[in-house]
């Protein structure tokens, strides 16, 4: 059912666990499962220079919070806020039908970050 870099980044997730003092923070809940993912970073500047998530949820879920917080490192506010659950899943190399809205939910957390930084400003 799930790809091998699916299972790869499902069974060791990087960048996992609360930033304390994190820059930005961003959480969505699925309303229909109930899977919740949190993303913490801090910026330098406009550099995401840390990214970490915490996630509950299925196989996909956790494995897109994690290359999500690697496709933000590094990257300057506005490029991760154009970061799109398209760009997530292709990371992945592709998710099941029934699991593409853990992508969704990538880059929905992502935006909910960005939009929480632009408020403490």
């Amino acid at each position: 059912m799930y790809n091998e870099k699916v299972l790869n980044e499902f069974f060791n997730p990087e960048n996992v666990g609360v930033i304390k003092g994190a820059t930005g923070k961003g959480k969505v809940v699925n309303p229909v499962d109930k899977e919740i993912v949190k993303l913490y970073v801090v910026v330098d500047g406009n550099k995401i220079t840390e990214a970490s998530f915490q996630a509950f949820g299925c196989t996909s879920t956790i494995a897109c919070a994690s290359v999500a917080t690697k496709m933000v490192l590094n990257k300057t506010v506005d490029e991760a806020n154009a970061i799109t659950a398209h760009d997530i899943e292709a990371e992945l190399g592709g998710l099941p039908d029934g699991k593409k809205h853990s992508a969704k939910m990538a880059e929905d957390v992502i935006k909910n970050m960005v939009a929480n930084i632009s408020k403490q400003k």
